[in-house]
């Protein structure tokens, strides 16, 4: 089968998808066993990348790269000159992409004319300065799909690894590059190979790899980057921009765990739960402008939103409570070598359940159907983009600009924390006080996706309370967790009882505090 010719237009979009535990000896043949591809011709080749840039890395300041590649297959190698800009965010890449063919394996400045590289060089003195950087090298497998629309779907498997100097990772992922259609015609290919396939959306690109590898560390976890919104901007595309920013926060933190085998990374857990209350609260902010346009079942999650709680609550407990409370326990009895011995124990029994809970959270994130709800969530959160149609309807009252609908929406949620903070006296404990940790959370992660629309200093006051909400209520919550937790495990009696009495006295003075 020909190699499918470089698109005519400069524009690639293509859906990226990690293969979590997959095992690069088998995945070939497992894909060959999704229906929709299965009995189409392959093509086999293999790939050297080689990624350049300047000492000072001006390309990877400016989010471009330039690749040169050598593709080794049945007649022959030929070498391709690429030059990329930078793209949208998302697991939907749509970036400038200029490809070339090449007589011999060196780049050639000639070819990089009629594209943006002049803008990168003006002064005609970066391309001299260019050296390798990276390599790539994988076995590619290509198949095109063509759906009965006519869309056409060039789709690669690539197994091999990432190098940088003496440093290397596995490479094992699927592309699915659009070639002709509509890129919805993307995401239906990818639920259908999540039906089978362990798959998880992501947005690293192979040179982003390359650069971990060369920076000599690995990626930081996704934080909140609450995109830039103005009063002037419609709400549906700002809806877009919001939700879809939470929900990459959500889905790249687990696509970093799927591939940290035997790393227990505390805080990317973290920030993966971050993104999916962000998300949430997101869905809350805009739910009347969503109409019939409701999210799919996310029911299929919970798997993996229940091990990531449980692998959260162990780091807490491992990382933060206990050794802040050590000294306290140790050092309570002059005698304080069989407390320390006792507590050691602790640690050590504990620790293992912390791995063994990080080590479920990764067998979570191989399921088919952890990959196939987040599919269909980026499916339908690329389906949210206005049509004309949408801009001929009616849209709700109010709701076509986003300055004055931020400010109602923002309101409502300070007076529901408002209320149930006061309904905290003589209300049931334990639910008021979560159902206000909740609302906490929410206002704060609202109020912060919101903050270029509202007043700074009434909002800056509004997080700081929230936040302190959340935090006081979270703190005495996680030492409760703690006690029955130690408990649960047959931990040393006397430790039992000491977190006990130490959460007890904790709650009555975050309900004072509320």
């Amino acid at each position: 089968m020909p190699h499918p010719a470089p698109p005519a237009s400069p524009l690639e979009i293509e859906l990226k998808l990690a293969l979590p535990g997959a095992d690069p000896r088998r995945i070939a043949v497992q894909l060959a066993a999704v229906p929709a591809l299965a009995g189409l011709p392959t093509q086999v080749v293999r790939l050297v990348n080689t990624y350049f840039d300047t000492p000072e890395q001006h390309l990877r300041r400016q989010r471009a790269a330039l690749r040169l590649r050598g593709e080794r297959a049945a007649g022959g190698t030929r070498w391709l000159q690429t030059f990329k800009t930078a793209g949208t965010p998302g697991p939907l890449s749509q970036r400038g992409e200029w490809e070339t063919a090449l007589r011999r394996g060196v780049l050639d400045p000639a070819e990089l004319q009629g594209t943006p590289w002049a803008a990168l060089d003006a002064r005609g003195e970066l391309f001299g300065q260019l050296e390798p950087v990276f390599q790539t090298r994988a076995t590619r497998t290509l198949r095109v799909f063509t759906t009965p629309e006519g869309s056409r779907i060039e789709v690669a498997l690539d197994v091999g690894s990432v190098r940088a100097g003496d440093r290397s990772v596995a490479l094992c992922e699927l592309e699915l590059e659009l070639l002709q259609g509509p890129p919805d015609a993307l995401f239906a290919l990818a639920e259908q190979v999540a039906v089978l396939l362990p798959v998880l959306p992501s947005d690293t690109s192979k040179a982003e790899r390359g650069w971990r590898l060369a920076d000599g560390g690995a990626r930081p976890p996704r934080r909140a980057r609450p995109p830039a919104l103005t009063p002037d901007q419609p709400v549906r595309p700002a809806a877009q921009a919001v939700l879809g920013e939470a929900l990459g926060q959500f889905s790249g933190n687990l696509a970093d765990l799927a591939e940290a085998v035997g790393s227990d990374d505390a805080e990317r857990v973290h920030q993966a739960r971050v993104g999916w209350r962000r998300w949430r609260s997101a869905l809350w902010l805009f739910r009347p402008l969503l109409g019939t346009h409701a999210p799919p079942d996310a029911s299929p999650l919970r798997p993996v939103l229940a091990a990531l709680g449980a692998a959260r609550d162990l780091d807490v407990a491992v990382l933060d409570t206990l050794p802040r409370w050590a000294d306290a326990y140790i050092d309570a009895d002059p005698g304080a070598a069989p407390r320390r011995a006792a507590w050691q124990a602790l640690l050590a029994a504990l620790q293992a359940e912390r791995h063994r809970r990080h080590a479920a959270l990764r067998a979570a994130l191989q399921v088919p159907a952890t990959g196939l709800a987040l599919v269909r969530l980026q499916r339908w959160l690329h389906a949210m983009a206005p049509t004309a149609a949408d801009a001929a309807a009616p849209t709700p009252a109010g709701a076509a600009w986003l300055g004055p609908w931020a400010r109602r929406r923002a309101r409502r949620l300070r007076a529901r924390l408002k209320a149930a903070v006061q309904a905290m006296p003589g209300a049931d404990p334990m639910a008021q006080r979560h159902r206000v940790r909740l609302l906490a959370k929410r206002s704060r992660y609202v109020l912060e996706s919101l903050r270029p629309l509202l007043r700074p200093k009434r909002t800056r006051k509004a997080i700081a309370q929230a936040t302190a909400l959340q935090t006081d209520i979270g703190a005495a919550r996680d030492l409760d967790l703690l006690a029955r937790l130690l408990a649960t495990l047959g931990a040393d009696r006397a430790i039992v009882g000491f977190f006990r009495g130490v959460s007890a006295a904790r709650q009555p003075a975050a309900k004072g505090e509320s």
